[in-house]
């Protein structure tokens, strides 16, 4: 792989992990924006706002997430669609993505599970199993994000980049970031993960035009709905890396179990970390 490319996956990758932190950042530091303020009758303080939205994060044991990420790194262009129950703690996920094949234009299918401290990924009915132990800082990354503690922590640093508001029946949030605001975010984020180390050189490579992103919170359980995320970044002056994620969740605390369909039980060992 040319150094451009493996820039441009590094790229791909630091926006990813942050677009996994920010569905559970949004939720932890939802008020810390600009204190308490004041109020519209009816609506909750920021302060306020953030207690309840970090209490009721300590509720939420599982849920479902339907997602859509767009992205494009000059010519290139890339559409997933992601949909995944997860149980937050011991982590477990059934998770089915779908993207385009960019050779012919077809659709392409992973299913994956997480079971028992093991991952297992079927594509085109071939199916593979890894320990999670092996998977190290991808797994670090999932769990770290369904950290209340760790992101609420991280968000207050930026807590002048957060407006707060109620719309009808949600309370909507708003993060904007760019510059070394966002470079430092990231940086931050990525030490969280324990992607800092392998993420380290392409960091300061990158351009960091913004990052905006929309959670909205029902008014009364203060559970997450959607979740809308727009970055732009830059490796080379003439080029572009944009990234947009649109994501909803439900099924609060109805998944109780992910059970591994039969064939993914005669799935084939991967060893080694990195293959």
């Amino acid at each position: 792989m040319n150094m451009k490319k493996t820039r441009w996956v590094a790229a791909g990758i630091v926006a990813a992990s942050i677009g996994l932190a920010g569905c559970q950042d949004g939720q932890t530091d939802s008020g810390s924006g600009s204190g308490s303020g004041s109020t519209k009758s009816g609506e909750l303080s920021n302060t306020e706002l953030l207690k309840k939205a970090t209490a009721a994060q300590e509720d939420i044991k599982s849920f479902h997430m339907d997602g859509t990420v767009s992205s494009k790194a000059g010519e290139m262009a890339m559409d997933q669609k992601v949909s995944a129950d997860i149980i937050q703690k011991p982590l477990a996920m059934k998770q089915t993505m779908t993207m385009k094949n960019p050779e012919d234009g077809k659709d392409v299918t992973i299913e994956s599970y997480i079971v028992d401290d093991k991952m297992y990924l079927s594509q085109n009915g071939q199916w593979i199993v890894q320990d999670v132990s092996e998977l190290g800082e991808m797994v670090e990354a999932m769990e770290s994000s369904a950290s209340t503690e760790q992101n609420l922590q991280l968000l207050k640093k930026y807590k002048d980049n957060w407006t707060a508001k109620k719309e009808g029946d949600v309370y909507q949030i708003d993060v904007k970031l760019s510059g070394d605001d966002l470079k430092a975010f990231m940086k931050d984020s990525l030490e969280q993960t324990g992607q800092m180390a392998q993420m380290k050189d392409a960091m300061d490579s990158i351009d960091y035009k913004k990052m905006n992103y929309k959670m909205t919170y029902d008014a009364k359980t203060f559970y997450p709905k959607s979740l809308d995320m727009d970055m732009v970044f830059a490796i080379e002056k003439e080029t572009e890396f944009n990234m947009k994620n649109e994501s909803t969740f439900s099924k609060f605390n109805e998944i109780d179990e992910i059970k591994l369909p039969a064939e993914a039980k005669d799935a084939q060992p991967l060893t080694g970390a990195g293959q």
